[in-house]
């Protein structure tokens, strides 16, 4: 990324609401990569997310999917929702990759994937070549849960799979709902 002095950038964070808070206090005339950044404008915006139909997922920066079953460094390339938010079970649900293979056979009966638009995108980050996927993937949610409208919450502000911190996996979710 290159940056010209006296232009404004902007930046989409997300997190906890606290720990939002906690970093972006300390950032104001901070001296970063030869330039001097200060904080001009900062939006809040509280996740609520609420469904009862389809759901509809587009992927806006690659996204890492780690593998729920297994610990590897391997990434997996499906659209399964299971797969797609288990970072996020786990991060939500407070669990760990044991528990969460117990629960997944009860999310693959409350939500199934649609055919679903996905891609593949390569980009160099710490002088690696990562492979993500992109796209938008489609579900339907069978029945409302709880917990997986709070994993979806969690998606909404943190992204999705591995290295959500260095930007990978952002995405934006929209529902049709079924009127119910």
């Amino acid at each position: 990324m290159e940056v010209e002095g006296g232009n404004i950038y902007s930046f989409e964070v997300g997190g906890n609401y606290d720990d939002v808070i906690y970093a972006l206090r300390d950032l104001d005339k901070k001296r970063i990569f030869n330039t001097t950044w200060e904080i001009v404008d900062v939006r809040l915006k509280e996740v609520k997310f609420n469904c009862k139909g389809r759901i509809r997922v587009s992927i806006r920066t690659p996204a890492l999917i780690a593998d729920p079953l297994i610990k590897s460094k391997k990434k997996r390339f499906t659209n399964a929702f299971s797969f797609v938010f288990a970072v996020n079970f786990m991060d939500h649900l407070k669990i760990t990759r044991e528990k969460y293979r117990k629960l997944i056979l009860e999310l693959e009966e409350k939500v199934r994937e649609e055919p679903s638009e996905i891609g593949y995108a390569s980009v160099i980050y710490a002088g690696k070549k990562i492979i993500g996927i992109v796209g938008k993937l489609r579900y339907e949610l069978l029945e409302v849960d709880e917990r997986i409208i709070g994993t979806l919450e969690n998606a909404l502000a943190k992204g999705i799979g591995s290295s959500r911190r260095n930007g990978f996996g952002r995405i934006e979710v929209k529902c049709e709902d079924y009127g119910i």
